[in-house]
């Protein structure tokens, strides 16, 4: 069979897209050197995020131009108000031109990938046919953009932007016949006193469960691999660490670094360019519900000697 000049691009090239803007600004493109009408086209991805649930991006045939629109966990809204409802795509395309939006899932999954398209007036029937065409040939071709993409959001939800380029470009990466025996996780909710400010308590709550959902999907994958994950975060609250103890599993282990306020003081205190000043640590310690009596937690003096330390807290979590 003769394939159109788009379908062999979703063929042969389009796995090999780097990201998410060029694949809808390329696909798009094709699709009009083959005869359809295009005004604007839209991709959507649900990415696993603590924040965002759904990223779509929205390209304009007349410019070439490719702009993100975010749908967050929980109906987060920009300004403390629920994203109103529908998907960003349809709305932005129905605005655009006078055509009507044509749709595609992609894949068999009800939350994968989805294709929607425009024109400056009603598609024609091989117009529409077309598109169906790319969109069942575009499932291999996003499945492995959807990967690459899965990827990049979890490394910079965990570790952020510039630490995950650096694993992503290649010095970090384990090779084949490579094993990672530990894996250091740093579970800092960024941008959440601006969130928590902006936005209603039931959306804040919905927020930070995703978050925990996240952190304890990471620790619990690394058990089913055989990675020791370690993740540095405050969970204060018992709550927090309840949620963690339900969604990671039997083998988590939670170390406690016990410390006083004064030294906490003195130790925020002598920080440098750090964001944290020395009048907030009052107010963490006012949240701190000590992990007393709950289970499998080991204990470490915020102020012993790390030489000594770690080896025996290393024996402790293998003896349990």
């Amino acid at each position: 069979m003769q394939l159109s000049s788009t379908l062999s691009w979703l063929v042969d090239d389009a796995g090999e897209t780097p990201s998410a803007e060029l694949f809808v600004a390329k696909l798009g493109a094709r699709l009009i050197e083959v005869g359809v009408s295009l005004a604007g086209g839209a991709l959507t991805l649900a990415l696993p995020h603590p924040l965002i649930a759904r990223r779509t991006w929205l390209w304009r045939a007349g410019s070439g131009e490719v702009i993100e629109a975010l749908g967050f966990v929980g109906g987060l809204g920009a300004a403390g108000s629920p994203s109103p409802p529908g998907d960003p795509g349809r709305r932005w395309l129905a605005g655009l031109a006078a055509g009507l939006v044509h749709e595609d899932a992609v894949g068999p999954r009800p939350d994968g990938p989805s294709l929607r398209w425009i024109g400056p007036r009603p598609f024609t029937a091989d117009e529409a046919n077309r598109l169906s065409q790319a969109a069942r040939f575009a499932s291999a071709p996003l499945a492995a953009l959807t990967a690459r993409a899965t990827l990049t959001a979890a490394l910079e939800a965990y570790l952020g932007r510039r630490s995950a380029a650096r694993v992503l470009a290649g010095p970090l990466r384990r090779d084949i016949g490579e094993t990672i025996e530990a894996a250091l996780l740093y579970g800092d909710l960024r941008g959440f006193t601006a969130l928590s400010e902006s936005n209603p308590p039931s959306a804040v709550i919905s927020a930070l469960d995703a978050w925990f959902d996240r952190i304890a999907a990471a620790l619990s994958d690394g058990v089913s691999h055989g990675v020791t994950t370690v993740v540095a975060s405050s969970a204060l609250r018992g709550a927090y660490r309840d949620r963690l103890r339900q969604r990671a599993g039997a083998g988590l282990r939670f170390v406690y670094l016990k410390a006083d306020r004064d030294m906490m003081r003195a130790r925020v205190a002598s920080r440098r360019g750090h964001y944290m000043p020395a009048s907030l640590v009052d107010s963490q310690f006012a949240t701190l519900e000590p992990p007393d009596g709950e289970p499998n937690v080991i204990v470490i003096p915020a102020d012993a000697d790390l030489g000594a330390a770690i080896p025996k807290l290393a024996a402790e979590l293998k003896a349990r």
